[in-house]
């Protein structure tokens, strides 16, 4: 289930839904806005600052550079733990290499080009919907704009946590 939200000036748009982490992210975004209302921009996010902060977010956290005319989204820095877990996630690559054509329109394509297009936030949680090479069954997912104009969406800072199927449960549902 995915969630956005259209008050970008609200502390807690997503009512409750967000774990702990993704609640650190947030809040960090949220309180980096610049004073005049605008979007913050890549010259405000720092991950190494965030790091000594929240050191526990650095390995969830994934960010993705937004190219135009083609619209595209290229991934430009990727934390351990979504390294570990999806074998696409290089840096350099584009999201459009890994994700199927058939599929995009329910995937990572259209919630970024949603997120370009309406300048919001997003919070997806549910089963992934790209391979897992740990055998993730299910995800949370907190994608947030930043525009060095202040305007034009050109990053996209994504933290990505996962719940992990056991070896002692077989039977646990999957998604297929």
């Amino acid at each position: 289930m995915a969630y956005a939200f259209d008050c970008p000036d609200s502390p807690r748009p997503f009512d409750g839904r967000l774990g702990p982490l993704e609640s650190l992210l947030y809040d960090h975004w949220h309180g980096i806005h610049p004073l005049n209302g605008k979007l913050p921009g890549r010259q405000h996010f720092d991950p190494v600052e965030l790091a000594k902060r929240y050191p526990q977010l650095l390995q969830h956290l994934w960010l993705v550079d937004v190219e135009r005319d083609p619209l595209r989204f290229r991934l430009q820095l990727v934390g351990s733990a979504v390294y570990m877990t999806s074998p696409f996630a290089r840096s350099g690559r584009y999201i459009d290499e890994f994700i199927d054509p058939a599929s995009r329109a329910e995937t990572l394509n259209a919630a970024f080009t949603r997120l370009v297009e309406t300048r919001q936030p997003e919070f997806r949680q549910g089963w992934p919907r790209v391979a897992s090479s740990r055998h993730a069954r299910q995800l949370a997912r907190l994608s947030l704009p930043l525009a060095a104009d202040g305007e034009t969406v050109d990053t996209i800072v994504n933290l990505t946590t996962y719940a992990w199927a056991t070896i002692d449960r077989p039977d646990f549902p999957h998604a297929d």
